[in-house]
């Protein structure tokens, strides 16, 4: 398991998005989920053309899928959520490979109405890039913590761009190796801390009043759960699927 592949597109009729790891095996519904070890050879956040993860939230499920794109004429993944029921929104989501993060490139905003139709509401560019995950967290120490900046540009339908806004969030290793019970299985996880720094100085508060989420991310699965640590909402992986290359 675990065998190195490079950045970039994988050859075959499904490729993958490599951020310094391969995924070596397929994990399919109904297949047993690689949960015994935590094999960080593995890549943490798994991006492959057609695959798809479901969470069900505090109070809705969720279902995430995965297709190809490019951004800025290099190969790139668009990441798709099934909308919300609280507001009726959903997102389509750019995450490209930069310096060996997954970073999200683009975000767009649509409202689903009634009849399924859908209707752009924003668009958002991050610049540098938000990053998602960092394939390079697995080789550091607990308590390990990185700052990545970025410049987040919103667009309104038929308006021009906001002024750029100066955005930044603190990742902390809280956890190695710690293992995870899910509807889909048990897993063993790295676990990372993120806060919202900048919203935290804009509203003069002190870092630890900062708004606070904690993910878990298995090896060759990807996120299996997350949680608001000040509102206590969570989400829980129930099922994936992500084909083989």
């Amino acid at each position: 398991m675990g065998k190195y592949r490079g950045l970039g597109r994988a050859t075959g009729a499904a490729r993958g998005l490599w951020l310094g790891c391969g995924l070596a095996m397929t994990v399919a519904c109904g297949q047993e989920a690689p949960a015994d070890v935590a094999d960080s050879t593995q890549d943490y956040f798994p991006l492959v053309a057609g695959a798809w993860w479901q969470y069900a939230h505090s109070d809705w499920p969720e279902t995430v899928s995965v297709r190809e794109t490019d951004f800025n004429g290099a190969p790139a993944y668009l990441v798709s959520d099934s909308p919300n029921p609280d507001d009726s929104l959903r997102s389509d989501s750019i995450i490209a490979s930069v310096g060996g993060r997954a970073a999200r490139m683009t975000k767009e905003e649509y409202l689903i109405g009634p009849d399924g139709s859908e209707t752009l509401t924003s668009s958002v560019s991050y610049g540098s890039g938000f990053t998602r995950f960092n394939q390079a967290w697995a080789s550091q120490p607990v308590g390990y913590t990185e700052t990545p900046e970025y410049q987040r540009v919103e667009t309104l339908p038929g308006q021009a761009p906001k002024a750029p806004e100066a955005r930044r969030h603190t990742f902390e290793i809280i956890a190695l190796d710690e293992e995870v019970g899910t509807p889909r299985g048990t897993f063993r996880c790295i676990v990372i801390q993120r806060t919202k720094d900048w919203e935290a100085a804009e509203a003069g508060l002190d870092p630890d009043e900062a708004d606070t989420k904690r993910y878990w991310f298995a090896p060759g699965v990807g996120k299996v759960q997350e949680l608001n640590v000040r509102t206590g909402n969570a989400e829980v992986l129930t099922d994936f699927m992500i084909p083989a290359l």
